[in-house]
């Protein structure tokens, strides 16, 4: 993950946006239908905040990620969706493909989440050629396929995948999206609303938060908790309401972090923080163990 200062492209935007043919967004084939509730979490299986099992039973989520393709399901939460990922090109292998569609045997992978952050040299930092040379591995699980999740959903990167996936007939079945922000809800949901009359895709936020770019130290940093509880209680309901957004995972950052201290959803001990509190008692998953 790689916060960066936010730019619209508009562009891009309006390039894309001139055309409304079916030619011009990539195929959607696989089954896209909505297995579980929207509210989502991610954390790494190497967290030194808590542990990443621990915290997303605290948070009731419906689903989470982990930014990995395997996964230790036996420290896994019960009734709670495992979406697998792959993070870069060292993770499409033969031995990751045959991993995931063995699961998706088992049933215990429903969905794929593409490329992380192509777009950015500290992150999965791979052309939209090589991503799309990569890409067919992927559809060949047979699995509901999310995009390349960059770091600003309109950002070059993904406006030039977007429009060689479809002339090369490949298939994107959802959007993952990242957007790190201040706390203006409005802005944010219109951002949304902008990538579906695009492309008319169901929308996976798979990481957002309250970010100051800026800050060198906490104390530097705008954002007090009080901030982005009030951000985060705007928002989610909006999330909920909107049919095309599908998924939604906060992104809970560093409590020592500059940028991020804010935005997370627990402590050094794992521990729920008030910001934490409230988006675990939100749309509960009552059933996770």
């Amino acid at each position: 993950m790689r916060i960066l200062n936010i730019t619209l492209f508009f562009s891009a935007l309006l390039l894309f946006s001139c055309s409304k043919k079916d030619d011009d967004k990539p195929a959607g084939g696989g089954d896209n239908t909505i297995t579980v509730g929207k509210k989502g979490a991610d954390f790494s299986t190497n967290t030194t905040n808590g542990t990443w099992y621990g915290n997303i039973t605290l948070l009731k989520s419906h689903w989470f990620y982990t930014w990995g393709t395997t996964l230790p399901f036996d420290q896994a939460p019960g009734n709670c969706e495992f979406a697998t990922m792959f993070w870069g090109k060292g993770n499409v292998t033969a031995d990751n493909i045959a991993y995931v569609k063995q699961k998706k045997a088992e049933g215990k992978i429903k969905y794929i989440l593409g490329f992380n952050e192509p777009d950015l040299g500290d992150q999965s930092n791979m052309s939209v050629d090589d991503a799309l040379a990569l890409w067919p591995q992927l559809e060949s699980v047979g699995l509901p396929l999310g995009s390349p999740a960059v770091s600003w959903p309109t950002a070059q990167w993904f406006t030039d995948f977007m429009t060689k996936a479809a002339a090369q007939k490949r298939r994107v079945d959802f959007i993952c999206v990242h957007m790190y922000v201040g706390t203006d809800d409005v802005h944010f949901v219109k951002t949304l609303q902008d990538l579906y009359d695009k492309y008319h895709l169901p929308i996976w936020i798979t990481e957002f938060a309250t970010c100051a770019n800026d800050a060198k130290t906490m104390q530097e940093n705008p954002y007090t908790p009080a901030m982005v509880l009030g951000f985060m209680q705007r928002l989610l309901p909006q999330l909920e309401a909107l049919p095309f957004v599908q998924r939604y995972s906060w992104f809970s950052g560093n409590p020592t972090s500059s940028r991020l201290w804010s935005s997370a959803l627990v402590d050094a001990n794992g521990k729920l923080t008030t910001l934490g509190q409230w988006y675990a008692d939100y749309k509960p998953n009552e059933k996770i163990k």
